[in-house]
């Protein structure tokens, strides 16, 4: 194969300078375009910024130093300004970092000049300036503090009034009275109607007009008779109250009305004297007018009345079933049903099976009540929980609590099932609270099997206090990394 000769050789020399050339030339005029538009834009803020300076009371008069004016944009008002100034700008103005740099008079940089007559930047080309950057060396330099001219309106610092107004005040009134001249007989010169209006018709037709004999105004309308009241209000009341006497307090003179009532789906009875109301009735009543002419009948009045054992007492058992999880679930309960363990904590290294500790353990200690009356919170039992480690998706991430509550007063025992959602997070050493692990409750309200003299109960569910190791919501209970935390379960018995 042949070489190349001394003119191919000297050819390609020649089109890489070329190519070299082009390449300078187009990244310095790059550089060039970014400093410009730059420095337009640092002259444009720093225009604004004395602008805003100057209306609030700051001064550059005798300034021409770029370096000098920044130290004016940075500066603050004191402390005696600022309370009675109005506006905003009291402080800096600029970043404290912004510098002014000189620009050679021989450089291709466009450069900022200080107008001192106009107080303004302007950008040139040619000539002595400046441009502007940043100097992290000046982020802590304190601000200079300076007393500047009011404003044209401030907040009050010697009156009443909210705000006082500079230099406005009252013009100086003329001494005595002002006296001018009269014309005590003025000339009606008015023009006059060459062609006044005829002549009214002596006698105009009136019209149709208001009837001339209207007849008498009709009657007031007649009042009701006011709405039965009752001595007890409707509602809950104890069961060892019933049956309740109830009384109507506000009955109107006998020449007025008849008082009636009714108890449940029963007759209209004439009320005479309080009435018996027994466990779960709708009592209603109405006064019947004596004279339509004089009183309306009333309106009925209604009230149901049920009632509430005084107390309620039981024991509480818990037992754990149906975990559900990833492919990999590992699980264990134990313990009569009242400790669930879940998730693997042994992770495999370089081939080797290394244990980290214990996995994710959760129990529950159920506790008995007494004399608690519905809409009371009391306390079914505490959950423990042991925030541990586990690997490849073997935790679970549910499990549901079978709640067996047995009250021996009432011969009945009922139970349903807490669903519990078990939320493995990501670990953050920043941040305990949120690398705790937590158990939330997803059914709060339970409709139970519970009927107490006919009225049907519910039972509300929620977390309670916690030990230092975990914290809680309503409906959440959270444990520290690698902690064990200990958590109330608080339930609310409430009629429906």
């Amino acid at each position: 194969m042949g070489g190349l000769s001394l003119v191919e050789i000297l050819l390609t020399i020649g089109v890489i300078a070329i190519v070299s050339t082009i390449s300078v030339l187009g990244l310095s005029g790059l550089n060039r375009n970014t400093q410009h538009r730059k420095l337009e834009t640092d002259v444009k803020t720093l225009n604004s910024a004395i602008t805003m300076y100057v209306a609030n009371g700051g001064s550059l008069n005798g300034l021409s130093d770029p370096s000098a004016i920044l130290v004016k944009l940075k500066s603050t008002r004191s402390k005696e300004d600022r309370a009675v100034h109005v506006g905003a700008p009291s402080g800096r103005l600029i970043d404290p970092r912004v510098a002014a740099v000189a620009v050679p008079t021989d450089s291709w940089k466009l450069r900022a000049v200080y107008n001192s007559g106009s107080q303004r930047f302007d950008v040139a080309s040619s000539g002595d300036g400046v441009e502007f950057i940043l100097d992290p060396s000046l982020a802590e330099v304190a601000a200079t503090v300076e007393t500047r001219a009011p404003g044209a309106v401030q907040y009050a610092s010697n009156s009443g009034w909210v705000w006082d107004h500079a230099n406005a005040g009252n013009p100086t009134a003329p001494q005595g009275p002002t006296d001018f001249a009269t014309n005590p007989n003025p000339t009606d010169n008015a023009p006059v109607d060459p062609t006044p209006d005829p002549d009214p018709d002596p006698d105009p037709d009136p019209g149709p007009g208001p009837d001339p004999d209207p007849g008498p105004p009709p009657p007031p309308p007649v009042p009701w008779l006011p709405t039965p009241n009752f001595s007890i209000t409707g509602g809950a009341h104890p069961e060892d109250d019933f049956p309740l006497s109830v009384a109507i307090v506000n009955v109107p003179p006998a020449s007025q009305a008849d008082p009636i009532y009714q108890i449940g789906s029963g007759p209209w009875t004439p009320y005479t004297g309080p009435v018996s109301v027994p466990m779960n009735s709708w009592l209603r009543a109405q006064f019947m007018t004596k004279d339509a002419s004089a009183f309306q009948n009333s309106s009925q009045h209604s009230a149901y009345y049920y009632p509430v054992p005084d107390s309620l007492s039981g024991t509480v058992d818990g037992n754990f079933h149906s975990p559900s999880g990833g492919p990999n679930l590992a699980y264990q309960i134990t313990n009569s049903d009242d400790r669930f363990a879940h998730g693997d904590p042994v992770f495999i290294l370089d081939g080797e099976p290394i244990n980290s500790g214990d996995p994710n353990v959760m129990s529950f200690t159920s506790q008995a009540f007494s004399n608690i009356p519905p809409g009371q919170k009391f306390k079914l039992g505490d959950f423990y929980y042991h925030n541990g480690s586990t690997y490849y998706d073997s935790h679970a991430t549910g499990v549901s609590l079978r709640i067996i509550i047995n009250l021996p007063e009432r011969s009945q025992t009922i139970a349903f099932d807490l669903n519990l959602d078990l939320v493995n997070t990501e670990n953050d050493p920043d941040d305990a609270n949120a690398s705790a692990d937590y158990v939330r409750l997803t059914n709060l309200t339970q409709n139970i099997p519970l009927q107490i003299n006919g009225v049907n109960y519910g039972i509300q569910l929620e977390f309670g206090a916690t030990d230092s190791f975990g914290f809680s919501s309503q409906s959440q209970f959270h444990v520290y990394e690698g902690a064990t935390g200990q958590g109330e379960l608080l339930g609310t018995f409430v009629p429906r």
